[in-house]
């Protein structure tokens, strides 16, 4: 990044074990909420969306100027961590960061604000699920778009841009469905323009709230995103609220192959192939 210029930084979490508060799912006491994240078959769940959906998109993006923090607990056991080592370190753009369990919100903190950079004009962050996706031109168009909306983010230093067409994965079984949306702030493609040494992170910010605490503009031109539905989510997908985006069924397949690099009956098989052997 030019000196001057917009950094682009994201962060995804991968079974880190946060304080009792950092979930939707409640648990009693630590050692729970361990059992839980780091039970088999829900890493072998993570770990197959990680792969297959948030993956190819990252390691494709056209702009390759960004970073991703890939935040695990110091304690993510193997295989599962030699597996995801195995597939993150051949992109320069993903950066694993290992924390022990502390209060959600200040890791968050702690870690973009250590991977800023003071001489950038403006920090775009985003906040990845591991079993999401954004799409190949992510990088390049929230840079670019920073271009045209620089004059409302200047007096205040933040700036919130939802990007809220996507294509919703949800697994119920072996059976895959996709269904195109238009969303409101949904946290897959939402990215907040901050100034570097502003206290707060993307992570301060409700996705669902953001729009009361800084300006938001809103995009819906392209599909943006993918966002993962299946068991394992820490709080159901729903559709309330949403609107159905006018994309022809048929079409889908390649729209994601095309936008994220997803090859969709490839992911439906191995899906189901996975859900076999449990």
């Amino acid at each position: 990044m030019a000196d001057g210029g917009v950094q682009v930084l994201g962060l995804c979490r991968f079974s880190y074990p946060a304080a009792l508060e950092g979930f939707q799912t409640r648990h009693e006491t630590m050692e729970d909420r361990r059992a839980a994240l780091y039970a088999p078959e829900r890493l072998d769940t993570r770990l197959f969306w990680f792969e297959h959906i948030l993956l190819p998109g990252i390691r494709a993006q056209t702009g390759q100027d960004f970073t991703l923090l890939l935040l695990m607990g110091d304690d993510l056991p193997d295989p599962w961590h030699s597996r995801l080592r195995a597939l993150i370190d051949p992109v320069p753009q993903i950066r694993p960061v290992y924390r022990p369990t502390g209060p959600h919100r200040q890791v968050y903190r702690d870690i973009l604000h250590a991977a800023r950079d003071p001489k950038a004009r403006a920090v775009a962050e985003f906040r990845l699920d591991d079993d999401d996706a954004v799409a190949l031109n992510y990088v390049t168009n929230i840079r670019r778009s920073f271009g045209q909306l620089r004059d409302i983010w200047r007096p205040r230093g933040r700036l919130a841009l939802d990007q809220g067409k996507g294509v919703v994965v949800a697994a119920t079984g072996p059976d895959i469905a996709l269904t195109p949306v238009l969303a409101h702030c949904w946290a897959p493609a939402l990215t907040v323009y901050l100034r570097p040494d502003d206290d707060a992170c993307v992570m301060d910010f409700p996705h669902q709230r953001v729009w009361q605490r800084m300006p938001l503009v809103s995009f819906a031109d392209q599909v943006m995103f993918l966002r993962g539905s299946h068991a394992t989510n820490d709080s159901p997908i729903t559709l309330t609220g949403t609107h159905p985006a006018e994309i022809d069924p048929a079409e889908l397949p390649d729209l994601v192959k095309r936008r994220f690099e997803v090859d969709i009956e490839a992911f439906r098989q191995g899906w189901a192939a996975l859900q076999r052997g449990f």
